[in-house]
Parts: structure tokens; C-alpha cells; sequence
């Protein structure tokens, strides 16, 4: 039999964060709570040690998570330069593929990320945070729609997505089917309307892409 190897103290203390808020949202998350949760593992004086105050170590973690997110939306965006299959198939598995990592494997991930992005301790040094962790996908689809604001485009299409996931993670949503198609057509919608902005100055590989 294989023991199962302890997490230090940053990893049990940032994981006991993304249960307590994934449940409770972020203003009913203490410091003792967080200590509690973390089971014996994180102490009050690595909390402070490691990380200073309950504010930073609810940042780190968001970086943490979000930076799990974007790898792999990263890497599940390579669908879209698969330009044999028909651009709506394209964008369906990548939608599916990055939902089901969402709601089947990572739905505590899912619920933090939606419960902190949008509170009050999210400020801008998360957001900036966010924009540089972005850096990498945005450099990749800038090729696929020049002359648009990018960033915005991957934002609102991340935050489309985070949303519609949520309501079936916290139960608001039956897992049914319908709520992912509903948020595939959206995104379908939203990348359409990014698509007609400066269409004129396309590069023919990324027009390939999207008619």
C-alpha cells in the first residue's frame, strides 16, 4: 500500500481555502476557520509566517487557482488550429472539454474562483496578477483575431464560462445538459460579434479559422 504523502503547510493552508470558500463565499471565511480546515496541517503561525495575513493567502491562492485554469485552457485551445474540422465543431470541444474540467473534476476550483474574482478582497493586484498569468494565451489567439482587444475577448469568454459553470457547481443549475449548450452559445455569440470587429484587416489563416 502507497501512504499518502502529507501537504506542507502552504499547499494544506491554500487547499483549506478553496473548500471553505468554494462553500461559504470569501467574507465568511476566517483565519481560524481556514486553520481548522486546514486539519492539523497549517497552524496559525505558519499562516503568518508564510503568507503574513489571511488577505495575502486568500491572493496567492487566486493566482494558484487561476493559474490552474488558464493551463488548461491553454492547452485545450489547441482544437482551434485543427483546421480540417469545421470551426463550430472546434469551438464545441474546446467548450466542452475545459466544462467538464470544471464541473466534474474541479468544481471546487470553479466555485472559488467565481466567489473571489467577484468580492470585495479581489483588488487590482489579482486582477494584474490575472493579465499576466493570461499573458501566454493571448499572445496565442492574438494571431486569430488581429486588430481586437484580445485580452478582453479571452476575459469575457473565461468569465462567460466561470459563470455558467457556477450555477450548475453550486446546485443553482441542473447538470443536465442545458446549461453548458446555453453557455456554448454564447460564447458561440460572443466570439461572432469579436469576429465582425475590423474584419476587413484579417489575416486569411484567420479567417479560415472562423468562416
Amino acid at each position: 500500500m502507497t501512504q499518502k504523502v502529507k501537504p506542507t503547510p502552504e499547499t494544506a493552508l491554500m487547499d483549506a481555502v478553496v473548500r471553505l470558500v468554494s462553500r461559504n463565499g470569501v467574507e465568511n471565511v476566517s483565519t481560524r476557520a481556514i486553520i481548522a480546515e486546514a486539519d492539523g496541517v497549517g497552524t496559525d503561525v505558519y499562516l503568518y509566517r508564510l503568507f503574513g495575513n489571511k488577505e495575502n493567502l486568500l491572493l496567492q491562492t487566486f493566482l494558484r487557482e487561476d493559474a490552474k485554469l488558464i493551463d488548461e485552457v491553454l492547452k485545450r485551445s489547441d482544437v482551434l488550429w485543427e483546421f480540417s474540422i469545421p470551426f463550430e465543431d472546434r469551438m464545441r470541444h474546446f467548450w466542452h472539454s475545459v466544462w467538464l474540467w470544471f464541473t466534474n473534476a474541479h468544481p471546487d476550483t470553479c466555485m472559488f474562483l467565481a466567489r473571489y474574482y467577484y468580492c470585495s478582497y479581489c483588488g487590482e493586484q489579482a486582477k494584474q496578477g490575472h493579465v499576466a498569468l493570461c499573458k501566454p494565451l493571448t499572445e496565442k489567439c492574438s494571431s486569430l483575431y488581429p486588430g481586437v482587444n484580445v485580452s478582453r475577448m479571452l476575459d469575457s469568454v473565461m468569465g462567460m464560462m466561470l459563470a455558467t459553470a457556477f450555477q450548475v457547481c453550486s446546485g443553482r443549475t441542473p447538470d443536465d445538459g442545458t446549461a453548458a449548450e446555453s453557455g456554448f452559445r454564447m460564447m458561440e455569440g460572443l466570439l461572432t460579434f469579436y469576429r465582425k470587429i475590423d474584419d476587413g484587416a484579417r489575416k486569411p489563416l484567420a479567417r479560415a479559422l472562423v468562416e
